[in-house]
């Protein structure tokens, strides 16, 4: 579409009444039972090879786009301000992520449940499946197609960008600092700018209190994301400031490693090259903040000798740190801003003064070791409701 056209084709949209939101939510609760009634499952089989696990990734998208999850959604994100006060915020351009499949179509749908219209920058490596998603929703609902547009521009092409941010009243980044910095300079200061991500996730694990159970699914939520996630655990902090228990720990721990790994990427021969490689450069340069790696099949807990918060190596490389709860603000503070999930895994009459702790220090999720870091209708973005910052409050 040419730029005056779709300039006039926006404009045209912001002239007619709000978007009906039971027009959202029910095309996208019928493109959520038709997931799950598999009549898709053609298309999954031939897309299946480019986005491993698609399947299970289509049914978690069905389930976050059900009229319960959505309806749940708008009630605990907007239920108690008065609908005569909330309106759209008008265009929102949404700068995709590419580390999880289907963000960026569900981003869109968010505006759409603010009523507003959507111009959406595909990520660097979309594999098609926000296309789709959001294709078949237009399918569904014809009227949707004049509050969804969709663009793939390379982020080097500044030009084409500035023209969709100068349509934008607001823009939704889903990205590093890197990305947010660079939109920031593009953009003007008449455009509200809705940062979500890169945050960092982690565990804090007491080291008197842990239990199998608990550290199988750290296990599994290290490996099953791939670290590749805000809320993927990174590296594990122990309650000690004790050497030989965080080295028991990391004993214990590597096999249950291990074992997540045999059963969530069984003959991923190229990542245990690339990890086998890794890890022989970083035996050789030896940082000085490195006290011992363990390594195992395809896996490595590295124990270290700092308590800084940082990213692993990924792809089932955590690390291992000694983190006393006395410094769990004082250390963790210096990330503010950044902190996103911990999982937390202790006894449990320690956990109502750890949850407080990390609290304080910034953490926004918290969740048990043991369970998964499963999708919940109510759930916030990084500590904040979207449909909030999507909406204007309209004082008459």
């Amino acid at each position: 579409m040419r730029w005056n056209d779709l300039k006039q084709t926006v404009l045209s949209a912001l002239e007619r009444p709000y978007l009906d939101r039971e027009l959202v939510i029910d095309a996208c609760d019928r493109l959520s039972g038709q997931m799950l009634s598999g009549a898709y499952e053609e298309m999954v089989q031939k897309m299946e090879a480019i986005i491993p696990g698609l399947p299970s990734k289509l049914i978690q998208a069905a389930r976050m786009l059900s009229r319960e999850a959505l309806e749940q959604k708008v009630r605990c994100e907007l239920g108690a301000l008065p609908n005569d006060k909330v309106v759209p915020l008008g265009v929102l351009l949404h700068i995709g992520a590419s580390n999880l499949d289907g963000l960026a179509a569900y981003s869109v749908v968010e505006g759409l449940l603010a009523g507003n219209v959507n111009l959406l920058k595909l990520p660097g490596e979309d594999e098609g499946i926000n296309t789709f998603l959001l294709g078949e929703l237009v399918k569904i609902q014809p009227v949707l197609k004049n509050y969804i547009y969709v663009f793939r521009i390379p982020s080097s092409d500044t030009r084409r960008l500035k023209k969709l941010m100068d349509l934008a009243d607001g823009i939704c980044v889903w990205g590093g600092e890197e990305a947010v910095t660079g939109i920031r300079k593009l953009a003007g200061a008449n455009v509200r700018l809705i940062e979500w991500g890169h945050k960092i996730g982690f565990s804090y694990v007491a080291a008197d209190g842990y239990q199998d159970e608990a550290l199988r699914g750290l296990a599994e939520n290290i490996i099953g994301t791939k670290q590749l996630l805000c809320s993927s655990c990174q590296g594990i902090f122990l309650n000690t400031d004790n050497m030989e228990e965080a080295e028991a720990f990391c004993a214990v721990f590597l096999p249950i490693l291990e074992a997540a790994f045999s059963k969530l990427r069984p003959g991923e021969t190229g990542l245990r090259a690339c990890h086998t490689l890794e890890l022989y450069s970083r035996e050789l340069e030896m940082d000085q903040n490195i006290h011992k790696i363990y390594k195992g099949k395809g896996v490595s807990v590295t124990l270290c000798t700092d308590d800084s918060l940082e990213l692993s190596d990924v792809l089932g490389n955590c690390w291992v740190k000694l983190l006393p709860r006395g410094r769990i603000v004082e250390k963790l503070r210096n990330k503010k801003g950044f902190l996103q999930t911990a999982s937390l895994v202790c006894r449990p009459e320690d956990r109502e003064e750890l949850t407080a702790l990390l609290i304080r220090a910034g953490v926004v999720r918290i969740r048990p070791g043991e369970e998964p870091d499963a999708f919940y209708p109510g759930r916030s973005h990084d500590g904040e409701y979207p449909l909030m910052r999507y909406s204007r409050i309209i004082d008459m």
